[in-house]
């Protein structure tokens, strides 16, 4: 038989168990979210999150997906996750896999204002 049970010799519960004996249950859920990353992985999905400061209309998500397609390998496939965040006044932040841009409003402000504050 393949699949994970003919390579893996732990069953799930096994680990459940071991950890609840180990007064390690209150680190399931980072171990959920680091097998869910690695089977992500895997399956060539690549996470995306873009906040924007507003609504994205249908033509920008569509304009967005293909410009952060163009990052992808041929075998990877964009899982793109949005989000509204008003603070951010304009712009958007986008991170993908280990990388993150910051092209918000509220952080050009912010480092004009630090600019401006330096002396001359």
């Amino acid at each position: 038989s393949s699949g994970i049970n003919a390579e893996w010799p732990l069953r799930p519960g096994n680990m459940v168990d071991t950890m609840i004996d180990n007064n390690r249950v209150k680190h399931l859920s980072e171990v959920v979210a680091a097998f869910n990353t690695i089977m992500a992985a895997e399956r060539g999905e690549v996470p995306c999150k873009v906040t924007s400061a507003y609504d994205l209309t249908e033509g920008q998500l569509s304009s967005l997906k293909e410009s952060l397609s163009k990052f992808l390998k041929g075998n990877e496939k964009l899982l793109l996750d949005t989000a509204t965040d008003s603070s951010l006044l304009g712009g958007m932040v986008v991170e993908i896999g280990d990388k993150r841009v910051d092209m918000s409003t509220a952080t050009k402000i912010k480092k004009l204002k630090s600019a401006l504050s330096l002396p001359l």
